[in-house]
């Protein structure tokens, strides 16, 4: 079945977690997978186990009690849960949530097992993994399943308007099976730089931004937006410390916002990061995020063939294509107030490459207004009319305003 975003029936949505993410109670962060949204925070008590929150049943807190209560070496603690967005899936969210704010308690508090949830669905006659809001209305039979990584099942939850039969069970099984490793991966680098003691602050100088990026010559293109102002601009080259952030997001924006939050929370400085890729409209958008490694990883050769390849037999005329950049300007510990912009630049795919001067697509990527492709253009032509140009416009209008509220 096709699903949203593309999914495949055994995708998962890609994770979010802003780890620490109250400054009055260290153990709690903001849990987003897809546009699910939860909030979990931790505090040491004196007395039994509670689990309290907002925008939940009484029925989800029983469940993530008695769900989480074995895993637990104390009973001295309070467990809040807001759920800020329901997107699908929130019971295994609400527990994903609290088991991350659970694991940056000391060592000897934290819970006795790795374990994550997931949500399989019946929609459609299809067994699908984590279904979104939409799918999980959909559904006919929803099944919530907490795991180890070896595969021990701690919960079980199903729910919906029928019931199932053995087949559709097992086929649930295996999906959150899938689902639970593909969560314990997505969640698991984060963590282990969440727990590990942070890194020393690098640059205190508050007149420095960071552009994340090691291209020099993206960066030059940055420097001329802030040089006017005396700030200093310094890339990912200076700060060879810094661990790799992994771009598991579903948009420009959510990787973009990955790269930005996670490094301006490392280095408690401005960060400056973007995501592009090409749009072609007889692909259904695609490559879109995933324009660098469509055909492997920043294979500019591979690329290209396989786009053409794809193309085969469309005519020109529906070879629309956009280019496009989405810039995420990050101030440390406000992740929310995030200064997003955006820039395109509309052309046609070609049939046979043209031009030296460009990278990637650039020779198969025809402007008409300017009968060239974007490897026919000069340096300083490309960096006048190209999707970052426009985007770098947008942020020249108002980065000064935002970095100063």
């Amino acid at each position: 079945m096709v699903r949203m975003n593309n999914r495949a029936e055994n995708d998962v949505r890609p994770v979010q977690v802003i780890w620490h993410f109250l400054k009055q109670q260290p153990a709690s962060v903001l849990w987003q997978r897809g546009d699910t949204k939860i909030l979990a925070a931790v505090q040491p008590t004196s007395g039994s186990f509670q689990v309290s929150g907002s925008s939940v049943t009484v029925q989800h807190l029983d469940w993530l009690k008695a769900t989480l209560r074995p895993l637990l070496v104390t009973a001295d603690l309070t467990i809040t849960v807001t759920c800020l967005e329901d997107g699908g899936g929130l019971l295994a969210e609400l527990f994903n949530a609290a088991y991350c704010a659970l694991n940056l308690l000391p060592k000897d508090q934290r819970p006795q097992q790795v374990a994550a949830a997931v949500t399989t669905a019946m929609v459609n006659g299809a067994s699908v993994v984590d279904p979104d809001q939409v799918e999980s209305q959909q559904a006919t039979s929803l099944m919530t399943m907490v795991a180890t990584p070896q595969e021990q099942i701690l919960a079980l939850e199903l729910s919906g308007q029928q019931a199932i039969n053995s087949s559709e069970f097992n086929e649930l099984i295996l999906r959150a099976s899938q689902g639970v490793t593909r969560t314990n991966a997505q969640r698991q680098a984060g963590f282990e730089r969440a727990v590990e003691p942070p890194l020393p602050v690098i640059d205190t100088d508050q007149r420095t931004i960071v552009i994340a990026t090691k291209n020099p010559g993206k960066a030059r293109e940055f420097n001329a937006v802030f040089a006017t102002e005396g700030i200093q601009i310094k890339t990912l080259l200076d700060y060879p410390e810094l661990p790799r952030i992994d771009e598991t997001g579903a948009t420009f924006e959510e990787n973009a916002r990955l790269k930005a939050d996670q490094i301006a929370a490392y280095l408690h400085l401005p960060v400056l990061a973007d995501d592009s890729g090409l749009m072609v409209d007889a692909l259904g958008g695609r490559p879109g995020i995933y324009s660098a490694r469509f055909s492997g990883d920043h294979n500019d050769a591979g690329n290209n063939a396989k786009l053409l390849y794809e193309l085969t037999g469309v005519p020109a005329a529906e070879r629309t294509a956009t280019f496009h950049t989405t810039l995420v300007f990050a101030k440390p510990e406000r992740p929310a107030e995030d200064l997003v912009v955006e820039g395109n630049i509309q052309g046609q795919i070609l049939g046979i490459p043209r031009g030296d001067n460009g990278f990637g697509y650039d020779p198969l990527f025809y402007v008409p207004a300017l009968d060239a492709t974007l490897a026919q253009l000069t340096v300083e032509q490309k960096n006048q009319i190209s999707h970052r140009a426009k985007a770098i416009e947008q942020l020249k209008q108002k980065w000064r305003a935002w970095i100063k509220a």
